[in-house]
């Protein structure tokens, strides 16, 4: 016989008359009431897959509503959840597999069912689950277990799904990634358009955490990608700009790492158009005597020590030299070098061979080329010479002409003692292509010592204050009246030109350097 559920019916009044049609009944008076006693077949048990698919189908689209489905609801939503976030956009399917019902009396039933995620790469993960099912009180549950999820999750563990990301990166000197702003935009234009695509192309993981702990189940690696950093100093750029920003005409310093020859910073100000810190050409003025120091030094013309005339104004083959209003009838070379002695150098220049003073400018950086990732460059030009052309390109003028970044290499050379190899770049060294071997040690060393007098008793005395500060000024002729300054030099292994156009002296150069250095 079918099973009967037992219905209450309430009818108010003083007759129960109804009848009742299709069921088997009984009129019950109370009084003025009467209730009808309606027996009706009752609904079948679920069976355990519907349980299951039931909890299956609302698994990860409602953790909450699947978990009522079993027989541990708060622990099965709060595993659920943690999954359901954990695979983010992944899509989840599940269903059970073809299986015999189990006999009417069973109390406890394992049903096998198909997973299959569909992860945001497209790609799938499919595997089988056991569920356990048990009955209490005439119906059936799904027993709560982690591996319900998948078969090696455990208590506090959770599927994730995540990105291997490409690692691939420019980075700036501070191992950050290079942003834009932090440099000139026309630097880090090349240097980005030079690295292309360093990110490289981001991979994927599905696995389990627990914990801190993720245990991978599959994915696929990450493919390419490139770290390049950048060797630019985010704080001497800042510092080099903010030097040049605050001087109203055009300005620019590029600062060298003497030992890797790394370049730090390279700044310019609005006012300085129409080119850059890489490729203006100016005369160099007398910043140039080092390499006519280096150059009458190694052809045995004089030493530190030697004696040398330094007339206020001398005339020298058809040229009229003068000094900056002083003159010495002999001083010792290098107070010569160190007060800028135009005569002096004037003097030394007509008798050096017409190949001395470009070769070994070139053994300075000046005139010599590489190929610098990241960056087009021209260290300047020191051409041949003879006679008068001689005598002007000694100090600095006639046709000799640099960059800042030259001038920054020659720094770079005396403080360093060898060959420099511009960088800018890391991981992409530049190429030289007309580069000759560094000055020798017995001119460096004097040197050294002379360009450190122009600060302590020379033309720069007014940087006297910063320690181990050596270098060079100058003042170059322009043209229509006008006059450029320099100061290029270095601090312990920090190597650096400053060049302010249309200064008139050296003097806002100099007060460049101290905030740059400052």
């Amino acid at each position: 016989m079918e099973p009967k559920t037992r219905r209450w019916i309430l009818i108010s009044g003083a007759l129960a008359t109804t009848a009742v049609v299709g069921v088997a009944g009984a009129l019950l008076w109370s009084g003025s009431r009467t209730v009808v006693v309606v027996d009706e077949p009752a609904k079948p048990a679920e069976t355990p897959s519907q349980v299951a698919t039931s909890f299956l189908t609302r698994a990860i689209s409602g953790p909450a509503s699947a978990a009522v489905f079993t027989d541990a609801p708060a622990a099965a939503t709060t595993a659920l959840e943690a999954s359901k976030a954990g695979m983010g956009t992944s899509a989840y399917q599940a269903a059970v597999k073809t299986s015999e019902p189990p006999p009417a009396d069973a109390t406890t039933a394992e049903l096998t069912a198909a997973v299959t995620w569909t992860m945001p790469s497209a790609a799938l993960l499919k595997y089988d689950v056991k569920i356990p099912m048990i009955r209490a009180d005439g119906a059936w549950k799904v027993h709560w277990t982690p591996a319900l999820i998948h078969p090696q999750l455990t208590e506090g563990s959770s599927l994730t799904y995540r990105k291997a990301l490409a690692d691939g990166a420019l980075l700036g000197r501070d191992g950050k990634p290079l942003v834009q702003g932090t440099i000139p935009d026309g630097l880090y234009k090349t240097i980005t358009s030079t690295a292309g695509d360093v990110k490289g192309t981001d991979g994927w993981e599905v696995g389990i955490t627990a914990g801190g702990a993720f245990t991978p189940l599959d994915g696929k690696k990450a493919e390419g990608g490139e770290k390049i950093t950048v060797t630019i100093d985010p704080a001497r750029q800042a510092a080099a700009q903010a030097a040049v920003d605050a001087l109203p005409q055009g300005a620019a310093i590029v600062a060298i790492e003497a030992s890797t020859s790394e370049i730090l910073a390279v700044a310019q100000n609005k006012a300085l158009s129409g080119t850059n810190p890489f490729i203006g050409r100016y005369a160099p003025g007398s910043t140039l005597k080092i390499v006519t120091a280096a150059a009458a030094m190694n052809a045995g013309l004089v030493q530190s020590g030697t004696a040398v005339p330094c007339p206020a104004k001398a005339t020298i083959g058809t040229r009229t030299i003068t000094n900056a209003g002083f003159g010495h009838d002999s001083v010792p070379f290098h107070t010569a070098f160190a007060l800028s002695c135009n005569t002096t150098f004037g003097d030394l220049g007509a008798k050096l061979d017409a190949n001395a003073l470009p070769a070994m400018a070139k053994r300075f950086g000046l005139g010599a080329d590489w190929n610098i990732p990241g960056a087009e460059t021209n260290t300047g030009k020191v051409p041949p010479a003879t006679g008068d052309q001689q005598v002007e390109n000694s100090f600095g003028q006639g046709n000799v002409v640099a960059s800042p970044f030259g001038m920054a290499l020659v720094a770079a050379t005396v403080a360093s003692g060898k060959t420099p190899a511009p960088t800018l770049m890391r991981g992409k060294p530049s190429e030289p292509n007309d580069v000759a071997a560094a000055p020798p040690a017995a001119v460096l060393q004097p040197l050294r010592a002379m360009m450190r007098e122009v600060v302590t008793a020379g033309t720069a005395k007014q940087l006297a204050g910063i320690p181990g500060l050596a270098g060079k000024t100058g003042t170059a002729e322009a043209g229509g009246g006008t006059e450029h300054g320099w100061f290029v030099g270095y601090q312990n292994n920090v190597a650096f030109a400053v060049f302010v156009e249309d200064a008139g002296s050296s003097a806002s150069a100099l007060n460049a350097t101290a905030a740059f250095l400052r």
